[in-house]
């Protein structure tokens, strides 16, 4: 019986290590992009500017109008546009900072850019935290569709899409991507969980689509498409009951600001803005040519971060395992904002670093690289490292470069040593680089536990030169690819639709050039050092005893109708 005991005790023991690993690996990403205080641009400043109106018992922002250009006019009245979703989750946040005096005091400029402190805080309650939380949720799926390989999927999400930078800004996005995706964790647990079908799921699976529409308008398209996902099963009239009585609720503080600020709750700020009056709310018919523009052009979603390419390729290894219905929601989901923003007066939603208004559909692709790192580890690691030196160089130099669209203007900063402040400048540390020892440290870490987390992450051979290849072809496309075939020149007008002073000249003759050459390093050491880490894991035979017992938490649940395997 001693044998038994001992390697029961040895599992327990592996299950915890690993849990804690995981967890360690996500809050060292959240350390990591809260560190940085970036600057401001009219999306922060709207949503702060809603913020204070709602604390001061109103709706609209007349008494501090003057702070953002992103506003509107309605009766006599300047309101934000924003839906309101973001505001009413950040304002306890503010009410406690103004309870402590922090308002008053809290500094703006910090290291001679325009920022805030009391923005960057709010920030991390109203983005960085659901950036948390939404990592956590696709670990929690990737390890259900592949055991153990969650962590690196949820880690890549953070750190290796523009997830990253809109993790450090007060904007919506990543909050209503975060409900969005949870909505899917709750009906995709229903679906394939120890209970299918409580009703209760789809109850709280509507609350938070419905919550995700008060925070961004387009998660609608989410919702709609998780409605037909979470009905497909039958019993349609109680589970689609249970989910519409949810997200009703979920609206319920949209209706009520909208109440409140137009006197009507089916009128929303959008239809105030002269250029949402085109169209459905600024949005027309979709556009092919510019959904070759926000994949890639030098803004491009694969361009800037390839590693979303191997969660496509993860989605078709979803479909073969028998995961159809979610393998055809991310499709859907995908499409459906393609076209959405492709149709819109402002494709990329700005001179952002990638298309920001297709964030609602990274988690839903990125949860498949959990089966991207166990079937192709060399190129899934290696286009990793690419998209996070190809985001990490944008965010700790300038991630809204305004009016700007010459992506040279990155890597001029950093070679200037022009660097984001971050929370150690605000101790007044004048050496930029010094500042960003912590950023670095914390990314380091979230790095190496991510891999520690994933005993069964084996790179041989033949994997590692087939990553080297591909990030060589990644490499080539991006420094070269969409300035030569014309798609930069298409992609400028579309960047600065809505920017005054705005250029539409092109982006730069190959924009990408010095980010590439960095990415390639970043991509050589991956490679080489999961190399050196997979040899050391062949000769203790790690990945056999992690096969065989798998956590608790990441036992494998089959569709229903298949086969339960681990």
């Amino acid at each position: 019986m001693d044998a038994p005991v001992a390697r029961g005790r040895r599992a327990v023991s592996h299950r915890l290590r690993s849990r804690w690993t995981a967890l360690a690996a996500i809050a060292c990403v959240g350390i990591a992009a809260g560190t940085l205080l970036e600057p401001l641009g009219w999306n922060q400043t709207s949503h702060f500017a809603l913020i204070r109106a709602l604390d001061d018992g109103t709706a609209h922002i007349d008494r501090y109008h003057k702070l953002t250009g992103d506003r509107a006019r309605y009766h006599g009245h300047w309101y934000s546009p924003r839906a309101p979703g973001l505001a009413f989750v950040t304002l306890p946040m503010y009410e406690a900072l103004e309870a402590v005096g922090a308002t008053h005091t809290l500094r703006d400029n910090i290291g001679g850019r325009n920022n805030s402190e009391t923005i960057w805080l709010l920030g991390i309650w109203g983005a960085l935290l659901p950036a948390v939380a939404l990592m956590l949720t696709v670990r929690w799926v990737g390890n259900r569709v592949e055991p153990g390989f969650g962590t690196p999927a949820a880690v890549t999400l953070g750190l290796g899409t523009i997830v990253l930078p809109f993790s450090t800004v007060l904007f919506a996005h990543v909050l209503s991507a975060c409900l969005g995706f949870a909505a899917f964790a709750l009906l995709f647990r229903a679906r394939h969980g120890p209970s299918p079908g409580r009703l209760r799921s789809y109850a709280l699976a509507g609350a938070c689509a419905g919550y995700a529409v008060t925070t961004e308008y387009a998660l609608a398209l989410v919702a709609l498409a998780l409605a037909v996902y979470g009905l497909a099963q039958g019993d349609v009239l109680r589970r689609g009951a249970a989910y519409l009585g949810g997200f009703v609720a979920g609206l319920v503080p949209l209706g009520l600001y909208n109440q409140l600020a137009f006197g009507s709750v089916f009128h929303v700020g959008y239809a105030d803005v002269p250029n949402q009056q085109s169209g459905f709310f600024g949005i027309n018919m979709p556009r092919p040519g510019v959904i070759v523009q926000l994949l890639l052009s030098s803004h491009g979603l694969l361009t800037l971060s390839p590693v979303v390419a191997m969660g496509i390729a993860g989605t078709v290894l979803l479909y073969r395992r028998g995961y159809r219905a979610e393998a055809f929601l991310i499709a859907a989901i995908g499409f459906g904002f393609l076209l959405y923003s492709s149709g819109y007066f402002l494709p990329f939603g700005g001179a952002v670093p990638g298309p920001r208004f297709l964030i609602a559909t990274l988690p839903f692709v990125c949860f498949p690289l959990a089966l991207a790192y166990r079937r192709w580890p060399g190129p899934t690691i290696a286009l990793a490292a690419a998209s996070i030196v190809a985001l990490g160089i944008p965010m700790i130099t300038r991630p809204l470069p305004g009016a700007e669209t010459d992506l040279r203007t990155w890597t001029w900063l950093l070679e200037k040593g022009h660097l984001t402040p971050t929370a150690v400048s605000i101790f007044k540390i004048h050496n930029e680089w010094a500042a960003l020892i912590p950023t670095f440290a914390a990314a380091l870490a979230a790095l190496i536990l991510a891999v520690r987390a994933a005993p069964g992450l084996i790179v041989g051979w033949r994997s590692l030169v087939a990553g080297a290849v591909l990030a060589i072809g990644w490499a080539i496309f991006a420094a070269a690819g969409p300035n030569r075939l014309g798609i930069d020149r298409a992609a400028a007008k579309a960047l600065v639709a809505d920017l005054p002073g705005g250029h539409v000249n092109g982006l730069g003759r190959d924009p990408l050039t010095h980010i590439v050459l960095y990415a390639l390093v970043a991509c050589a050491l991956a490679l080489v050092s999961m190399r050196v880490v997979s040899a050391a894991r062949e000769r203790r035979g790690v990945d056999a005893a992690a096969a065989a017992t798998p956590p608790r938490d990441q036992l494998r649940h089959e569709p229903v109708g298949g086969t339960a395997r681990v």
